[in-house]
């Protein structure tokens, strides 16, 4: 038996190169499935707080609007003589 190492063969020296191709496609395949989740969550959290502001608003719209009517419906205290 020889003290060197035997040359990978050209075949096998293939199938690897294949291997870390594969392997490198999966990453990047994996890569931009997690940046384009995170560009869907950014949207979402966008989407979400454009609609909390502005339901904050109309919450805001309608109780202004219901201390005004209450305020008209409410007597003058003491009554003017």
């Amino acid at each position: 038996m020889s003290k060197h190492p035997r040359p990978d063969s050209p075949a096998k020296a293939a199938r690897a190169h294949a291997e870390a191709r594969t392997q490198a496609e999966a990453e990047r395949a994996q890569a931009e499935r997690a940046e384009a989740k995170a560009k869907v969550a950014k949207e979402q959290d966008a989407a979400i707080a454009g609609a909390l502001q502005k339901d904050e608003a109309h919450r805001q719209a309608d109780l202004k609007e219901v201390a005004e009517k209450e305020a008209e419906a409410v007597p003058d205290w003491p009554p003017e003589s």
